[in-house]
């Protein structure tokens, strides 16, 4: 087969499997060889057999020289030395395979558009894949329909999703950005609230005294420095729980804040800057009140949209991890990527709620009055005069 001809048969190939199956769009030369990366450099991990055959070719004779020179030799045991060169061969093929990825990364990245590129950055973040890692087991929470996943491809690769309405009932035009920050719904709110409450029931685990929305003690003549800094009676935080940084009687107290870093007002930004502005301002808000009126630590919990996190968060996860791999006896590397997978399940579910889910209200209000005045002034026949029963 010639070289046109093959190049036909992989396409043809590629629109039954990637355009059709996978992504119901038509994708181009760029986005394929993007596809063929690590997810955790933004692909999918759909490698081209044509363009990886030899590098995988040579990747094998290397690991397996060491046992063709025990055949070719005649031996019948196998050494130690051997096992020791098998197993250097392998780690020396897995840093020639990321650094090459690293390569290609770097080089598609560049010839990406500008907004694209921000994109691709968002989803390499560490934990931001991780829905794309996990065997979508239904029962553990894994699993996203075929629209779902669709829509879930075209928010990592900035592809408008199809089906989209051109206005929202808020009164502004509809578009991904819009529908991410958009109040009418609630659908932020249950974003928010998602976490909150996943975190609280694992903190339920291996602290005690977990609350939900624990309120502050008011204020009594106490001076805070910030101007931000929230000084309302009632004031209440996110979670709080007893003996997490090991103080079996100190509070820890947590906020959560997701944000859309993808906003007008934030594209200009780098992400990690837009992680430490929110963690300052978190801090600003409530951590001297934390410290010096409740005795307690505070710290920011701070998502993108995109799955990714902020420092502070990160050291938090790691160490509920420490602690739940202890409580469960399980290692603490798998504890701490079920972790991530969580998340990025929870994210990305609350984005497809937010792209998909009806913000419009009934345009018939129902009515709060008595039932029975309702029916009388309405004269609603009743069932007996129609000689029926509902």
């Amino acid at each position: 087969m010639d070289d046109l001809s093959l190049t036909n048969t992989n396409r043809s190939n590629r629109s039954s499997l990637i355009d059709l199956s996978l992504t119901g769009r038509s994708i181009s030369d760029v986005e394929r060889a993007l596809f063929s990366l690590p997810v955790r450099l933004d692909g999918l991990g759909i490698c081209d057999p044509k363009s990886h055959s030899d590098a995988e070719f040579d990747s094998s004779v290397k690991i397996t020289s060491a046992l063709v020179a025990l055949i070719v030799q005649q031996e019948l045991t196998f050494s130690i030395d051997t096992l020791e060169a098998q197993r250097s061969a392998k780690c020396e093929v897995v840093r020639m395979k990321h650094r090459a990825h690293d390569e290609v990364a770097a080089t598609l990245c560049q010839s990406l558009p500008v907004g694209l590129q921000r994109i691709v950055a968002l989803s390499s973040e560490k934990g931001a894949s991780s829905w794309l890692s996990a065997l979508p087991v239904e029962e553990h929470g894994f699993a996203l329909h075929k629209g779902a996943f669709r829509d879930a491809l075209c928010l990592r690769y900035g592809w408008l999703p199809s089906g989209l309405p051109t206005q929202c009932v808020c009164g502004q035009g509809f578009s991904v950005d819009h529908s991410m920050n958009c109040p009418t719904g609630g659908y932020p709110t249950l974003r928010h609230n998602e976490l909150r409450d996943f975190t609280a029931a694992i903190l339920s685990e291996v602290c005690t005294d977990v609350c939900v929305e624990p309120p502050l003690q008011s204020l009594s003549g106490e001076t805070l420095t910030y101007a931000t800094a929230n000084r309302e009676d009632g004031a209440r935080l996110d979670v709080s729980a007893v003996g997490f940084w090991g103080g079996h009687h100190q509070r820890a107290f947590f906020d959560v804040k997701v944000f859309n870093p993808t906003a007008s007002s934030y594209r200009a930004t780098p992400v990690a800057s837009l992680h430490r502005r929110f963690e300052k301002e978190k801090r600003r808000k409530y951590e001297q009140r934390i410290r010096e009126v409740e005795m307690g630590s505070f710290t920011p919990l701070v998502f993108s949209t995109f799955g990714g996190i902020s420092g502070c968060t990160s050291i938090f996860y790691k160490r509920l991890a420490y602690l739940l791999s202890l409580k469960r006896e399980v290692p603490y590397s798998s504890v701490m990527s079920w972790l991530r997978c969580r998340i990025s399940f929870s994210l990305l579910r609350s984005a497809i709620a937010c792209l998909r889910g009806a913000r419009s209200h009934s345009g018939c209000p129902i009515s709060h009055r008595a039932l029975g005045l309702v029916l009388s002034e309405g004269r609603v026949p009743s069932p007996n005069y129609l000689n029926c029963s509902l």
